[in-house]
Parts: C-alpha cells; sequence; structure tokens
C-alpha cells in the first residue's frame, strides 16, 4: 500500500473519530451500515451501468440515485422514532451512514478488483496528492452531508403531520442526489477547478447542516455527557 493509499484511507477515519465519538451505538450501527450499503451499491451498479449504456456520465445520472438511496435507508427508522431522537443524533447518524459508505467506497475506488468488479465510466482519474486529498476528505464530507439533509428533513417534520413525511424525505432526497450529481461532475469532467470546488462545496454544506440542525461546531465535536441509563 503506498502513501497515497494510505493517506486517502485514514483521513475519513480521522474525520469519523472527530464527528461521530461518544455518539452512543446508534451512530455506530449507522456507520456499519454505511460500509454495507457501499458494498451492495457497487454490485447494484455494477449491473445496472451494462443494462442502461445508452445513457452517458452514468456516474452523474445513476449513482448519485442509487447510493444516496442506499445510505439513506436507516434514517427511516429514525424517523419512526424522531420524537426520541434528539438532532444531534439524528446528524450524528446520517454523517456516520455517509462516512462508513465513503470509507469503503475509496477503498473500491483505488482498488476496483476487490470484490471482483470493473471499474466504472468515471473512475479512470488520475490520483495525484490533491486528488487523493479531494477524494478522500471532501468526498467523504460530501457523503455524510447528503445523508445529513436528508436526516434534515425528520427534523423539520417535527412540526409537520405525519402524513407529509414521505413527500418531506422526497424532497430532500431529490437536493441531496443533485447536489451528489454535481459533485460528481466536478470530478470527473472540471479538472483542478472541480477539485478545488468539490473540496470547499462540502465544508460549506456542512456548516449550513449545523445552522440547520441548531448545532455549533464547538458542541458538536464535544464529548457528550449522557448520564443515566
Amino acid at each position: 500500500m503506498d502513501f497515497l493509499t494510505l493517506f486517502a484511507y485514514c483521513l475519513p477515519i480521522l474525520l469519523l473519530i472527530a464527528l461521530i465519538r461518544n455518539t452512543g451505538k446508534k451512530a455506530v450501527l449507522f456507520l456499519v451500515w454505511g460500509c454495507i450499503a457501499a458494498i451492495l451499491a457497487a454490485f447494484l451498479l455494477h449491473l445496472i451501468f451494462p443494462v442502461f449504456q445508452e445513457i452517458v456520465f452514468q456516474e452523474i445520472t445513476i449513482s448519485p440515485v442509487i447510493e444516496e438511496l442506499f445510505k439513506a435507508f436507516p434514517l427511516l427508522f429514525l424517523a419512526r422514532a424522531q420524537d426520541k431522537t434528539s438532532n444531534r443524533d439524528i446528524l450524528a447518524c446520517s454523517l456516520a451512514s455517509g462516512i462508513g459508505f465513503s470509507l469503503v467506497e475509496t477503498g473500491l475506488l483505488l482498488n476496483p478488483g476487490l470484490l471482483g468488479l470493473s471499474p466504472a465510466s468515471g473512475t479512470t482519474h488520475v490520483y495525484g496528492f490533491f486528488d487523493v486529498l479531494t477524494r478522500s476528505f471532501s468526498t467523504t464530507l460530501m457523503h455524510g452531508c447528503t445523508t445529513g439533509l436528508i436526516g434534515l428533513g425528520i427534523v423539520l417534520f417535527r412540526g409537520f403531520d405525519r402524513k407529509a413525511l414521505p413527500a418531506l424525505l422526497l424532497g430532500f432526497y431529490t437536493i441531496a442526489v443533485t447536489i451528489h450529481a454535481f459533485y460528481n461532475l466536478n470530478y470527473y469532467y472540471f479538472g483542478l477547478a472541480g477539485l478545488i470546488a468539490d473540496f470547499l462545496i462540502p465544508i460549506f454544506l456542512f456548516v449550513f447542516l449545523l445552522e440547520c440542525y441548531s448545532e455549533n461546531i464547538s458542541h458538536f465535536l464535544e464529548k457528550e455527557n449522557t448520564k443515566g441509563p
């Protein structure tokens, strides 16, 4: 394993530790699901891509739809228990699912033969240091934040009639897919300018989510004091 590959793996792990440390077992379960979801999505996309060869830019038109769906699936359970779940937990669990997904996806992207899958059409990128920094840090944050954006629908749902939940989550899912697709477009087709944009967009999105979830960065990163059972 060369230095860049090791670097690509370590950054998501460090980001994961910083963002969801001490948030409870629930976030760990979401992390595990994110890792599993990445493998399931990879196999499904491997089957879908040859069927829809006439669709160009598949990593922009197909991948975000499938990946966001898999990442967000366990949020349905949070939606059912939304009255018992804090905003902080919803954000942490959403981020954990996305980060777990990105951790495995990065490994598959750098080593496409791990599961016996051929690389997707857009994975012929040349990995330099800044490229790997973007891929491992900002892509990890992007995956976490787009899932967090869908989780935001659960937070906003607290004040709505329960029947409005499907439409609300679908709306936020559509926004998450659009951001994901735009990120992939920058990454694969706009060279260095796209990498710079992709490095900045997830940071702004993360700050935006903290504001929407009524959290601040210092409070979110600090150890949560949990007393009692």
